[in-house]
């Protein structure tokens, strides 16, 4: 069975999909087809506008939707690639119901930009921060966001539990310093600052939440024509009236990825390919699944590999 991964935030970079977008007219179409229905060239912002520009939230995640859509597109077009089973990882959750034929890609690009803006907007930059914190000790490291959130203008939590050994904390600055100072301290972990532009999933993006539904009120949902694990509690989304109540939760709910991947394995996954920008998601599963089979189209050169394996 074949997983099929996206990548979520933080995999952008200024000229992404490029090489791509000049050697195929499919790709050229999505990428128009995100200009038409954003009202402005993102298409340009991703090729020639500068990082800082591009890693506003409000870009980055329309950008790595579009670019992580068009090579599925492509694959589908140039071979017979399917797939079994997909997520996404937080933004990437968008990019797989589009796949799996329950989003329309015009709806999905326009709402994550909105999804953008909201969160860029939702807490006032240099106020919030994440880190990665490298360990195993996941428990610890929530009792330690646990006790450290009591101090004033100290709130922390777990984000996103990526890998066995890696987790990510979000919160107010001082209280993500905190957590990464006593972490260091204590032995729980080396810790790395993210270059973020607000604090994810989290309870600071409450503010997102309301604003949200009323996008997503707006879309056409349709039950997913494969089946897709959902972020916050690793469910199997098998209708289309679940979809809302889970993109909802997953705005200020950590993302369980490394329990995305273990449900994977539980339904039989034993292929794993990784879309987007950067093969991110399946560098992490290399390191956990070594023998395992994990590829990842992100270039020319990648899906020319890919291809000759189909």
């Amino acid at each position: 069975m074949r997983f099929l991964m996206f990548t979520g935030q933080g995999s952008q970079f200024v000229g992404m999909g490029k090489d791509l977008y000049d050697n195929f007219d499919s790709v050229k179409d999505i990428f128009q087809r995100a200009d038409d229905s954003l009202g402005f060239k993102l298409s340009d912002i991703m090729f020639n506008a500068p990082e800082s520009r591009l890693t506003l939230t409000k870009n980055a995640q329309p950008a790595i939707l579009t670019v992580s859509y068009a090579i599925y597109d492509l694959l589908k077009k140039e071979t017979d690639f399917d797939f079994d089973i997909t997520a996404g990882h937080s933004l990437g959750e968008y990019t797989a119901l589009v796949a799996a034929e329950s989003f329309s890609f015009e709806e999905a690009v326009y709402a994550v930009y909105k999804r953008g803006e909201f969160m860029q907007n939702a807490v006032k930059e240099g106020v919030g921060a994440m880190a990665a914190i490298i360990t195993k000790k996941h428990n610890a490291v929530e009792e330690l966001c646990k006790n450290i959130s009591k101090e004033n203008d100290s709130y922390c939590s777990i984000a996103n539990y990526n890998a066995q050994n890696q987790i990510i904390v979000s919160g107010y600055k001082k209280g993500v310093d905190k957590v990464s100072k006593v972490a260091q301290e204590e032995s729980l972990g080396k810790t790395i600052p993210l270059n973020v532009s607000a604090p994810f999933h989290c309870d600071l993006m409450k503010p997102v939440e309301e604003k949200m539904a009323n996008i997503i009120d707006k879309i056409t949902i349709n039950k997913p024509k494969k089946a897709i694990i959902e972020n916050v509690y690793s469910d199997v989304i098998e209708d289309k009236n679940s979809i809302k109540k889970y993109l909802m939760e997953q705005i200020t709910k950590p993302v369980r990825w490394l329990q995305n991947i273990e449900k994977a394995v539980e339904l039989g996954s034993d292929e794993f390919i990784e879309l987007g920008p950067k093969n991110i998601l399946s560098s992490m599963l290399k390191r956990a699944y070594r023998k395992s089979n994990i590829n990842f189209v992100v270039d020319l050169k990648s899906y020319n590999d890919y291809k000759g394996k189909l």
